[in-house]
């Protein structure tokens, strides 16, 4: 066994929170062996469930409040407090059964909450995979609609949690005004249909597509196409600078990228998608007024325009009549 598998088994075990017949189904072993190697490494099994950890944590929060209270000057109480609240404040508790999640997808959801890495967040909840299969199974659990909906409420909770400052609100405008828009969309150069086919010839990406343009080709009476260039095209290659039909350059695609993925500034600049008669439109939040605002904010930009007569005193306006000659000299004064 694994050193990671052995120390999973090992925290587990020492947690409580499973018993040994789910543990035994988790790591593929038998409670007895579970059991053997809990007696021979020494590990104490807990019996305390969350619920008394988060009491016993929030008495010992509140021993410390009192004795800040007692050294503190009336002034300081109200900022000691308001720390200890934000200290002792409970996490979001995912409740399995509300969500109807198994254990793994529980220890799974809990363990992605830590740093939102999925992979990292199977191996650390028990999962058995690794390098790519750890990465597919990683994406299987976190697609499930139920965990989804468990992370999203907890990161939402999070949120609630977090106070909003002037620096935080700024924060939030630099991200968008600074987002890199390509980690949402990109304009691509790839290869066309002949760079890699042989001979430069058009190349299908299977036998099932040539032969479905062949069928398509007979029903309207034309001549069959021909599978010269072979088989295996691959549309995300970069384009064969030898090709004689693109001259290397390809042809443009665009390429949408999966915007449940996406984090930090890339998540507050997209704002949504719209279809319509041409296709997908990807919305997102304009970054010359987030830029403006932040501008705004930090004195570079004036706003605010005065207008004054001589020595900062009001403008003065005359309703008669005057004559050119009148209207250069009262200028000439005012300008004085």
């Amino acid at each position: 066994m694994s050193q990671p598998e052995e120390s999973g088994i090992e925290r587990d075990y020492c947690a409580g929170q499973l018993s040994l017949r789910e543990m035994a189904k988790i790591y593929g072993i038998s409670e007895a062996a579970i059991r053997k190697r809990a007696k021979k490494h020494g590990w104490v099994r807990s019996e305390k469930t969350g619920t008394q950890v988060r009491k016993k944590g929030t008495q010992k929060a509140k021993v410390r409040t009192e004795e800040k209270m007692q050294n503190s000057t009336p002034e300081k109480v109200i900022e000691e407090l308001h720390c200890d609240a934000v200290e002792g404040e409970d996490e979001f508790s995912i409740d399995s059964r509300k969500y109807g999640l198994s254990d793994m997808q529980w220890r799974f959801v809990n363990e992605y909450l830590i740093d939102l890495n999925r992979t990292a967040a199977y191996k650390r909840a028990g999962g058995k995979g690794e390098g790519n299969t750890a990465y597919v199974s990683a994406s299987r659990i976190y697609r499930n609609a139920k965990v989804s909906r468990a992370i999203n409420d907890a990161l939402a909770a999070r949120e609630r949690r977090t106070q909003i400052t002037q620096d935080e609100v700024l924060k939030l405008w630099w991200d968008i005004a600074t987002a890199d828009a390509n980690q949402i969309t990109e304009y691509r150069r790839l290869c066309c249909r002949h760079c890699w086919g042989f001979g430069f010839q058009y190349q299908w990406r299977d036998a099932v597509e040539y032969e479905e343009a062949s069928e398509k080709a007979k029903t309207a009476k034309k001549p069959p196409p021909r599978d010269k260039g072979g088989y295996g095209f691959d549309s995300t290659l970069d384009p064969n600078p030898d090709c004689p039909r693109c001259n290397g350059a390809g042809e443009g695609r665009a390429h949408f990228h999966d915007t449940r993925d996406l984090k930090g500034a890339a998540r507050r600049l997209f704002a949504g998608i719209k279809e319509g008669k041409f296709g997908i439109e990807v919305i997102t939040r304009n970054q010359d007024d987030a830029l403006k605002m932040v501008a705004q904010h930090l004195g570079m930009i004036k706003t605010k325009t005065e207008l004054s007569g001589p020595d900062g005193g009001p403008v003065k306006t005359e309703s008669v009549n005057m004559t050119t000659e009148e209207a250069a000299e009262f200028y000439r004064k005012m300008m004085g």
